[in-house]
C-alpha cells in the first residue's frame, strides 16, 4: 500500500505540474491575473507532493522528527500547501468580482502562509506523546481549511450566478466535491485526536491521493472551459463595442457618417414611397480660423460643445450625429417649408455664443437641406445636402439654404480664384451699386450700399460668389473699411444734389465690429471727406449686435455716441429678440424679409402688428425688407412702418442709376404706379 501510495503522490505532482504549466501558459497568452494565481495553485501543490514524497523518505529512513532537514521540508510543504489552496480560491474570487490583486496583498497572503507554516512545523515538535496532536495540525487542519474555503467558495459562485456557464458549473461540482471530501478527513483528524482513534481514517486516507488524482483533471478541465468561455463572450463584447465605435464619432460620441448611411438605408428599405424626411447639415463657419487662432484643443471643445446643444435642441428627432469636421447631421420628419422653418430656428440657435474656460466665443453656423425620400440613393441625397451647406457658406455663412436644381458652389479650393480676389484688392476692382429704401413710393429714405466686384473676364459678381473667401482669407476687414470710404465720399457728392436723402447703409461685418478697428476707420474718414457721421447708417445682423454687447467690445455704442445711425437688420431671426430691443444701440430696425413672403401666415401678421408699433415708441425707426408684389406693399403700408426696401420698387443699381433716381425724388418723382421692378 506504501509503494502505491508513494506512485500516486509522484503522479499527482506530475499532473499538478502539467496542469499549472498549462494555465501558466494560458496566462502568457491572455494576460489574465487570475491565471497566474490558479497556475501558481497548481505549482504549489506539484511542491507540496513532492515535499510529501521526501516527508515518507524521511520516515522511511527513520530520520529524527526533529532533524533540520526533515523541520525544512515540513515547513516547505505545509506553506505549499496552505498557499496552493489560498492561490486558487483568491484567483477565482478575483475572476468573480472582476477585480484585481494588489502586489500588497499577494506579499501578505505569503507571508501569513509562511507564519502559519512555521508554526505548524514547530508546533510541539519534541513532544513525543503529542503525535496525534501533531498529526492534526499538519494534516487534519488542512484539511478543514481546505474544505471549508473550497465548499465557500462553490457557494460564492453560485450566488453570484446562478446559472453559470459549463465551466463554472464543472469548477463548482468539483470545489464542492472536493471540499466536501477534505472537510471529511478533517473532521475524522479532529475525531482521531479527541477520542483517541478513527477507525475510518486509516481506511480513507491511502485512498485520498487517487480520490485527488480523478479531481484536479475535473477542476482543471472546468478552470479550462470557463477560461475559454469567458474570452469568447469578451471577444463578442469587444466584437460589439467596435461595431459601435465604427458608428460613432468618437470626439463627441454622436452617431458617425456610416451610421447615418446604415440608417438611410434602412429607412429607404423600410419606407413607403409618400413618405419623406428633410436631411440637414449644419456646418460651423471659420472653424479653420477658430483652429488657427485659438488652438485645436480649443477646436475640438467648441465642437464639442456644439454638438451638446445640438443633441438638447434636437431631442426627440430621428436621427443626430457628426458627419466630418464641424459638420453635424440632423434628419427631420416629413418636408417642406414647416420643417425648413425649424432647421432655420435650430440653425439660429446653434449660432448662440458658447463659453468654454471661462471665455466667450461666438461662432456662426450654416446649414443645408434636401429631402430624403425614396426616389434618391443615399450618396446622392449626402451630394445634394453638402451643395446646399457650402452655398450657404460662400454667400456669406450665418444662413440657412435649401437644395435646388440650380444651384451653384463655387470651388473654394480655386487657388486661381483667390489670387484673382487679391488681385482685386489692389486694382481697386471693387465697386458699390445701391438699393434705395423709400419712405414711400415717392419718396427715398436712403440707400443701402451692396458690393459687386467687377471681374476682368467674368463681369460683375455678387457676394455669393465672392465673399464666403474675402472671409476666408481674413479680409473682411479691409473691404469695410473700403465700402465705407466710399460711402462718405458718395454722399458728400450727393448732398449736393438731395440733401435730404443723402443717407447710405453700410453693412459691417462681425469681424469688423469685434476688431474694434471700423470705429477709428469712421472719426478719420469723417474728418477726411468733412462730413459728419449721422450721414452714415452701420448695418449690423442681430446676432452680430448680441455678440457685441455680450462681449463688452461696445463697438456699436461708440459709433452711435459719434453720430452714426445703427441699423439692426435680420431682426426677428435671432434667439432673444424681445430681450435685447430694449437694450440695442439702435436707431433703425429692419424686419428679416420672412415676415413679409409668409405675410398670409396670421402668427407673422401679428406679430409686424405688435412689433411695429412697439419700436417705434421706443424711439426706433422700422423698416420692412423683402418687399417684392404691390400686394405686398399695400399690406405692409398699413402698419405705417417708416420704410420698405424690396425689389417691386427697385433691384440694387450703379451709382449713376442711383443719383438719377436721388434727383428725381426730390422732384416728386414716381407719382405713378410703380413696376415690379426697376
Amino acid at each position: 500500500m506504501t509503494e502505491t501510495f508513494i506512485l500516486t503522490l509522484l503522479i499527482q505532482a506530475i499532473s499538478a505540474f502539467l496542469i499549472g504549466g498549462l494555465l501558466f501558459h494560458f496566462a502568457k497568452i491572455y494576460q489574465r491575473q487570475y491565471l497566474y494565481y490558479w497556475s501558481y495553485s497548481f505549482f504549489c501543490l506539484t511542491l507540496f507532493m513532492a515535499c510529501s514524497f521526501i516527508a515518507l523518505q524521511f520516515i522511511g529512513m527513520k530520520s529524527s522528527p526533529s532533524s533540520l532537514p526533515r523541520l525544512a521540508n515540513l515547513f516547505v510543504m505545509s506553506m505549499a500547501g496552505y498557499l496552493q489552496i489560498a492561490c486558487l480560491v483568491i484567483g477565482t474570487m478575483s475572476l468573480i468580482k472582476d477585480q484585481h490583486i494588489s502586489k500588497q496583498t499577494t506579499v501578505g497572503l505569503v507571508m501569513v502562509c509562511a507564519a502559519g507554516a512555521l508554526f505548524i512545523t514547530l508546533y510541539n515538535n519534541w513532544a513525543l506523546e503529542e503525535r496525534s496532536l501533531r498529526y492534526l495540525m499538519r494534516v487534519g487542519l488542512r484539511y478543514l481549511i481546505a474544505g471549508i474555503a473550497f465548499i465557500g467558495t462553490a457557494v460564492y459562485i453560485l450566488r453570484k450566478d446562478p446559472n453559470p456557464l459549463f465551466g463554472k458549473k464543472l469548477v463548482t461540482v468539483g470545489f464542492f466535491t472536493y471540499g466536501f471530501e477534505m472537510a471529511f478527513l478533517g473532521w475524522l483528524t479532529v475525531e482521531n485526536h479527541l477520542f483517541g482513534g478513527s477507525e475510518l481514517l486509516p481506511v480513507l486516507v491511502p485512498y485520498h491521493g487517487l480520490f485527488e488524482l480523478m479531481l484536479y483533471p475535473l477542476i482543471a478541465l472546468g478552470l479550462v472551459v470557463w477560461l475559454l468561455e469567458i474570452e469568447r463572450r469578451h471577444g463578442q463584447e469587444v466584437s460589439e463595442q467596435l461595431k459601435h465605435l465604427n458608428r460613432t464619432d468618437r470626439l463627441t460620441g454622436l452617431p458617425n457618417q456610416e451610421a447615418l448611411k446604415k440608417y438611410l438605408k434602412q429607412w429607404l428599405n423600410q419606407s413607403h414611397k409618400h413618405e419623406t424626411m428633410t436631411l440637414t447639415l449644419f456646418g460651423a463657419d471659420k472653424m479653420g480660423r477658430f483652429n488657427h487662432g485659438e488652438g485645436i484643443d480649443k477646436g475640438d471643445m467648441l465642437l464639442v460643445a456644439l454638438a451638446k446643444r445640438l443633441e438638447i435642441l434636437c431631442k426627440g428627432q430621428p436621427f443626430i450625429g457628426r458627419l466630418y469636421g464641424d459638420v453635424f447631421v440632423v434628419i427631420h420628419s416629413g418636408y417642406g417649408n414647416l420643417q425648413l422653418k425649424k432647421v432655420e430656428t435650430l440653425r439660429s440657435n446653434l449660432s448662440r455664443p458658447f463659453k468654454i474656460s471661462a471665455k466667450t466665443y461666438y461662432l456662426e453656423v450654416s446649414s443645408g437641406s434636401t429631402k430624403v425620400s425614396t426616389e434618391l440613393g443615399v450618396d446622392e441625397m449626402l451630394k445634394q445636402a453638402n451643395m446646399a451647406l457650402q452655398s450657404a457658406k460662400f454667400n456669406g455663412g450665418n444662413q440657412s439654404k435649401r437644395y435646388r436644381k440650380d444651384i451653384r458652389v463655387p470651388s473654394a479650393n480655386d487657388l486661381s480664384f483667390e489670387n484673382e480676389l487679391r488681385t482685386a484688392f489692389k486694382q481697386n476692382q471693387f465697386e458699390l451699386y445701391y438699393q434705395p429704401i423709400w419712405s414711400d413710393k415717392n419718396t427715398i429714405y436712403c440707400f443701402e450700399a451692396l458690393i459687386r466686384w467687377n471681374h476682368p473676364t467674368r463681369g460683375i459678381l455678387t457676394p455669393g460668389s465672392f465673399l464666403f473667401l474675402v472671409q476666408q482669407l481674413g479680409l473682411m476687414v479691409e473691404l469695410d473699411m473700403w465700402v465705407t470710404e466710399q460711402a462718405f465720399q458718395q454722399v458728400k457728392l450727393w448732398r449736393q444734389i438731395n440733401p435730404d436723402a443723402a443717407q447710405i447703409t453700410v453693412n459691417l461685418s462681425s469681424d469688423s465690429i469685434q476688431s474694434g478697428q471700423i470705429v477709428k476707420h469712421f472719426k478719420q474718414t469723417s474728418l477726411k471727406h468733412k462730413i459728419t457721421p449721422e450721414h452714415i447708417i452701420a448695418e449690423v445682423t442681430e446676432n452680430t449686435a448680441i455678440n457685441n454687447m455680450e462681449s463688452g467690445t461696445n463697438a456699436l455704442l461708440e459709433l452711435q455716441n459719434m453720430g452714426v445711425q445703427i441699423a439692426i437688420d435680420d431682426f426677428g431671426t435671432g434667439y432673444s429678440s424681445l430681450n435685447y430691443l430694449t437694450t440695442f444701440p439702435a436707431n433703425v430696425i429692419k424686419f428679416d424679409r420672412s415676415f413679409v413672403s409668409d405675410f398670409d401666415q396670421l402668427h407673422n401678421r401679428q406679430i409686424l402688428q405688435a412689433m411695429v408699433p412697439l419700436c417705434q415708441r421706443l424711439g426706433k425707426k422700422v423698416i420692412v425688407e423683402g418687399v417684392e408684389t404691390k400686394r405686398q406693399f399695400d399690406l405692409i403700408s398699413d402698419l405705417s412702418v417708416d420704410g420698405y426696401q424690396g425689389f417691386y420698387l427697385s433691384h440694387p443699381v450703379p451709382i449713376a442709376e442711383a443719383t438719377k433716381m436721388l434727383t428725381i425724388s426730390k422732384k416728386s418723382y414716381l407719382k405713378r404706379t410703380f413696376p415690379p421692378g426697376f
